[in-house]
């Protein structure tokens, strides 16, 4: 049952509990790898009394730099003062310290920045008030000015915590908040098992790598095509050389193809062409085709393609390789059906598309991978979250650590049978996991698109044949298949199921989309592609 109800007060000391599970956790797990600070962090936190440990749960909570004294109140905090002075003592805050005036005045409204700095003649939105007292004042008048009226805090462990929720969410992104959605009742995890011993991360050498590489990624982002040569091989430089760790190969590769994106729009081409060679994923080496094609360097282009239909990395990879740079005629055929039609610039074309058929008489969803992805999901649910060592580190999992591996389906053959091995049983089999587990969230599977209806209608529609073929093209690369299926969801008046690829004018068909209709067109599917002008 959830433990929080909306717009009532949690239980007394609910943030504090939540900040200590994950404090007590990660020391379980990690005390060995952690730092001093990171140490010190730890005891600090959970030698607060009771009154400070509760109020830095709920800062800690918060998003901005700085906070308003003024704007702390807690049920559960009786004595904020006493709170406040106690976290200042163990340096967990700085009151009124030095820093960023922007940040400061913003905590003001445009009504106490006019009163506060009267003299000057405001006028004009909140951002161009702080610009003008900005220009006019220097930074320790503005900060004195604020003080005396609106003291602030800021919190001086915002990085070890979110240090402390690396490790224990197992990546970058996951926060407190975790706790009070679920808690609400907003999201429900599937009850797996957890390797209390498990480490996600197995040297403090690996930690740091992490979050090394998670600023390059940042990094790149940032610069886009403006990253000059010096940038790049800097970047390049501390990108390093392969891991011998997937998860950690999977990321360094997938920042070296970023920046070998940026560096190849930016005509920087031999730069993107050394990223693209010490990338080990998809689609680097495709990239280092299309460069070499364009420069004319058809030798080079040949010894790539050979290398990838010799070890393909997926199938995409191995399908590009296979028709890029050649005749159309090896290509299978795919018809496309022209249609010229007004469409009203807000409306979406798939949607347009679905009212024409629906206008027919058929039924039609915009549903994408939603469907494939959905259907395997539930097909192989046990398999999912099976208790697979490593595979769930925290409890707010919505599918397991080595989904895309490719040994996913290796380490559970063992403990979960296959339902393709039993096919007349697979329609049974999904509709009843989707009864029993519907809400539990799951990485592939979008509940409130596969309503039970729709399924319904779905596997009535589909034969046992066509549904066997449709999970075995997932199944065969769950990376690779996870997009690029046919925008609309089809059945017709006679009860057939169909799929339809929608195209607006000038849009064309991508790799993957074409691989998905050329594997649906062999599973004996009716698969259409229309094209709007």
């Amino acid at each position: 049952m959830p433990r929080l109800t909306a717009n009532q007060s949690p239980p007394e000391g609910y943030y504090a509990e939540n900040l200590t599970a994950v404090i007590n956790t990660v020391r379980d797990q990690y005390e060995d790898l952690l730092s001093a600070e990171e140490s010190k962090f730890a005891d600090c936190t959970l030698g607060l009394s009771t009154p400070a440990l509760r109020l830095l749960a709920r800062l800690l909570s918060r998003t901005k730099s700085y906070i308003r004294i003024d704007s702390l109140s807690y049920a559960d905090v009786v004595d904020v003062s006493a709170a406040l002075e106690e976290l200042s003592e163990t340096e967990m805050i700085r009151i009124n310290a030095d820093g960023d005036c922007g940040e400061i005045l913003d905590l003001l409204t445009v009504a106490e920045l006019k009163s506060s700095f009267s003299h000057q003649n405001l006028k004009g939105r909140k951002s161009e008030l702080i610009d003008a007292i900005k220009s006019e004042e220097d930074d320790v008048a503005i900060r004195r000015r604020v003080c005396e009226r609106y003291p602030w805090l800021s919190v001086t462990s915002t990085e070890q915590f979110a240090f402390f929720c690396l490790l224990f969410f197992g990546n970058s992104m996951q926060r407190l908040d975790e706790f009070v959605i679920r808690d609400l009742g907003l999201t429900r995890f599937e009850d797996y098992e957890m390797d209390p011993a498990f480490r996600l991360f197995r040297t403090r050498r690996a930690i740091d790598r992490y979050q090394d590489l998670n600023e390059l990624a940042e990094q790149v982002e940032t610069l886009g095509q403006t990253v000059s040569p010096d940038e790049a091989n800097s970047i390049y430089t501390a990108i390093g050389d392969r891991e011998e760790d997937r998860v950690f190969e999977w990321r360094r590769s997938r920042v070296l193809n970023v920046l070998g994106r940026n560096l190849e729009r930016a005509k920087q081409h031999e730069l993107a062409l050394r990223c693209y060679r010490n990338s080990t994923t998809h689609p680097a080496r495709e990239r280092t085709m299309r460069i070499l094609k364009k420069d004319g360097r058809s030798e080079e282009l040949e010894r790539v393609r050979s290398a990838i239909l010799k070890a393909p990395r997926s199938y995409e990879e191995q399908a590009f390789a296979h028709r890029f740079g050649r005749s159309k005629s090896s290509r299978q055929e795919i018809e496309i059906r022209t249609w010229v039609a007004a469409v009203e610039d807000s409306q979406k074309i798939e949607l347009f598309a679905a009212q024409l058929l629906v206008a027919e008489g058929s039924q039609a969803w915009h549903l994408e991978n939603l469907l494939p992805n959905g259907l395997f999901a539930l097909a192989y649910w046990d398999w999912l979250f099976a208790p697979v060592h490593g595979a769930f580190v925290n409890p707010f999992q919505a599918s397991p650590l080595d989904l895309y591996s490719p040994e996913f389906f290796d380490v559970r053959q063992r403990i979960c049978s296959d339902p393709l091995a039993e096919p007349s049983e697979l329609k049974t089999r999904i509709l009843s996991i989707s009864e029993r587990k519907r809400g539990i969230s799951n990485h592939l599977v979008a509940w409130s698109v596969l309503t039970p209806s729709l399924l319904r209608s779905v596997l009535n529609a589909i034969t046992t044949d066509q549904l066997s073929s449709l999970l075995r093209v997932v199944i065969e690369d769950l990376r690779q298949f996870r997009a690029g299926f046919p925008d609309l969801t089809v059945i017709d008046r006679n009860g057939e199921i169909a799929f339809v690829e929608i195209k607006g004018p000038g849009d064309q068909l991508r790799p993957n989309q074409r691989i998905w209709i050329e594997r649906l067109m062999a599973a004996r599917f009716n698969v259409y592609v229309w094209k709007f002008k």
